[in-house]
């Protein structure tokens, strides 16, 4: 688990063993940085882990940005031999989990051109094996009733 009381800037792939956990918790933003990602249409499989750009949980008291390589933040970068790139995450993302202030989940900046037909330019698949491999105080507790006739 990453607590950090401030903006989280992801710079690179984040790959979790299968049996393994991850979390990420930010009380500002958490951006995923232009240069994270595929350059062609791909699916997350998470079997073998191919594909998979992001995996684990990720909070967010604000906002889940992916930050585009456009340098005007416009979000097209068509007219360059280096378009936006897809990205793949595999687990979960909250955002504006305090609920005391504003937030969302953004990707509109980011453009894949000529693949905009062909694919999103993000996806999201789930992972399982982080919920039975999550700690215990962040699960909720469970409980199991009967009614018994007297």
């Amino acid at each position: 688990m990453i607590l950090v009381k401030g903006k989280i800037t992801i710079n690179t792939q984040v790959h979790v063993p299968s049996g393994s956990f991850v979390l990420f918790a930010a009380s500002d933003n958490i951006d995923v940085a232009a240069t994270v990602g595929e350059t062609t249409p791909t699916v997350c499989n998470i079997t073998t882990g191919t594909g998979c750009d992001l995996e684990g949980y990720y909070s967010t008291d604000k906002s889940f940005t992916l930050l585009s390589k456009d340098p005007t933040g416009g979000g097209a970068n068509c007219g360059t031999p280096d378009p936006d790139l897809q990205l793949n995450a595999a687990g979960s993302i909250v955002v504006h989990a305090n609920t005391g202030g504003v937030g969302g989940f953004s990707y509109t900046e980011r453009d894949m051109c000529n693949f905009d037909s062909q694919c999103p330019v993000f996806s999201i698949t789930e992972r399982p094996d982080f919920v039975l491999n999550a700690p215990g105080f962040l699960l909720f507790p469970r409980r199991l009733w009967q009614e018994v006739a007297p």
